[in-house]
This record gives C-alpha cells, sequence and structure tokens, in this order.
C-alpha cells in the first residue's frame, strides 16, 4: 500500500518530491499538523483563468495527509477575485482572511504562462514559458514563513495546454522546496521545545506598565527564555518570547500573575500567538 502510494506521488512529483515528503512527514508527525488554505492567481497566456497550480500544490498537501480547507467552500462564500487581491496585498490581509476559514497558513502566489510566438523551425509547436512565486503566511501572526520561485519551459502544440503545461511544471519543484523552509519556521511542536511566541497586550497606556508587563514576563513566568518588545504604539505593546512550553499554558501563566496594579486577562490563544487586555484594579 505505501509503495503504490509512494509510487503514484513520484508520478506526479518526481523523485525528489518524494524525497521530501519522506523528510517532511516525519516532522508533521510530531507535531499538530496545521491546516492549510490556497489562493494562487493564475493566467494563462494572459486570458485564460486556470486553476493548475493550486491543484498541483493541493495535492501535495493532501498527499502528506494535511488538511486543506475545500476550494469549492471558498467559491461560494467569498467573490474569488476580491479574495485574490486581498491575499496578494500584503500578509496581514492573506492572514485575516485565512483564520476566516479556519487555516493555520495559507499559501499565496502568482502563476503566469506565456508562449513564444513564433513555431519551432517548420512544426507547428511552440514552447511556453511560466513563472510562479508562492508565500507561506501564518495566520495567528501574518508571519511570512517562506517564499519561493521558479520558472519552467514547455513545448505544445496547444496554446492553453501547453500554458497548463508550464505552470504544472513549475510549481511541482516549487512547492517541495518550500515545504522544508515552511516546516523549518512553523516548528515541530514537539513536547518540551522552546516556542516562539508574540504577546499582543491592548489597553496598556503608561510606559511604567510596558516595563511592569516585561519584568513579569523576565521574573515570574518560568521558562522564558528571550523577551524581545517589538512596540509600543496607540495602547497596544506587542512582545516575542521564546517559551519553554506551548501557548495555552503561556496564557495560564499570565492570568494566574498577580502584578498588583493590573491584572491581564487573556482574549485569545492560538499556537504562536496572546491576545492580551490590561485590566487596572487600582492601588
Amino acid at each position: 500500500m505505501v509503495i503504490r502510494k509512494l509510487s503514484r506521488t513520484a508520478a506526479t512529483f518526481g523523485i525528489a518530491a518524494v524525497a521530501a515528503l519522506a523528510l517532511t512527514g516525519t516532522a508533521w508527525a510530531r507535531a499538530q499538523a496545521p491546516r492549510f488554505m490556497v489562493m494562487i492567481d493564475e493566467k494563462n497566456l494572459g486570458t485564460h483563468n486556470v486553476a493548475e497550480a493550486e491543484k498541483v500544490v493541493t495535492e501535495f498537501l493532501m498527499s502528506k495527509g494535511l488538511q486543506v480547507v475545500d476550494a469549492e467552500m471558498i467559491r461560494t462564500n467569498i467573490d474569488r477575485d476580491k479574495a485574490l487581491q486581498a491575499m496578494n496585498s500584503g500578509p496581514r490581509s492573506a492572514a485575516a482572511l485565512g483564520l476566516q476559514f479556519g487555516a493555520d497558513v495559507v499559501i499565496v502566489g502568482k502563476a503566469v504562462a506565456k508562449g513564444s510566438a513564433e513555431q519551432i523551425k517548420d512544426t507547428s509547436f511552440r514552447s511556453y514559458q511560466a513563472t510562479v512565486s508562492l508565500k507561506a503566511i501564518r495566520t495567528d501572526t501574518a508571519e511570512v514563513l517562506a517564499t519561493e520561485s521558479h520558472d519552467a519551459v514547455k513545448i505544445h502544440v496547444d496554446d492553453v495546454a501547453g500554458g497548463t503545461l508550464a505552470i504544472r511544471e513549475a510549481t511541482a519543484p516549487l512547492i517541495t522546496s518550500l515545504m522544508p523552509k515552511l516546516l523549518g519556521r512553523f516548528g515541530s511542536g514537539s513536547s518540551g521545545e522552546p516556542q516562539r511566541i508574540q504577546i499582543v497586550i491592548g489597553d496598556i497606556h503608561q510606559v511604567w506598565q510596558v516595563a511592569a508587563v516585561k519584568q513579569i514576563l523576565r521574573e515570574r513566568i518560568k521558562g522564558t527564555r528571550e523577551i524581545v518588545q517589538r512596540s509600543f504604539v496607540s495602547g497596544v505593546a506587542i512582545f516575542d518570547i521564546v517559551w519553554a512550553f506551548d501557548s495555552q499554558t503561556l496564557a495560564e501563566e499570565l492570568t494566574l500573575a498577580n502584578p498588583g496594579h493590573f491584572r491581564l486577562k487573556v482574549l485569545g490563544v492560538t499556537p504562536n500567538k496572546l491576545d492580551v487586555r490590561l485590566v487596572e484594579t487600582g492601588s
């Protein structure tokens, strides 16, 4: 059964892809596998809308047993053109749309196929070149996990078929090389492994409160390895910390911490982000 499955995968993605599946499969087996959403803006010869790159990426992910948001559900609930525009306008827009459909990682990108105007020698064949770029974005933090691009050329007698094949040829090695980078940044999620978690704290208006929160993280929250204050703007302070356990445990520790003049109320928990509000309790 396993051999037949690998053979089918090899026929689709090639030997290099199978090797990548073997390498990444173990990592995902140790982790809580993320749910993916795939949306790629594809143009074949400038006028034909296709979904070949999306198909290749989705097949690759599903061949590894990963969950992918159903494309039909996306088309049913949102306008695809507006969704593609939002997805490619920036990481935060893509992340927000991914969260709407329960995705942990969104893979967005563009695929363009162009054909040669001249026939090859005295035949009816033409060459078709495709350029595909992909970007993987974590939805809870809007972090760009990986980005890759790849080109491919195919020869064919039919314009639409030639461009479509070129897109497929460019996408298969592209998703293969993208996944190990994505895995490395997303983390294995194994027990005891340090996690990088972002803490976004709202309703924090004074510098001493920011300093007090930093002190709590450093001295009262056992397991904190590293603390970086990213910003403090318009009542919102953002910290990145390296933490020895998972985000749920960190949320519990922050809730139980008792600074005295305020308390920290956790509003939301995702694997790599906590949304927190500072609540003043008085002197």
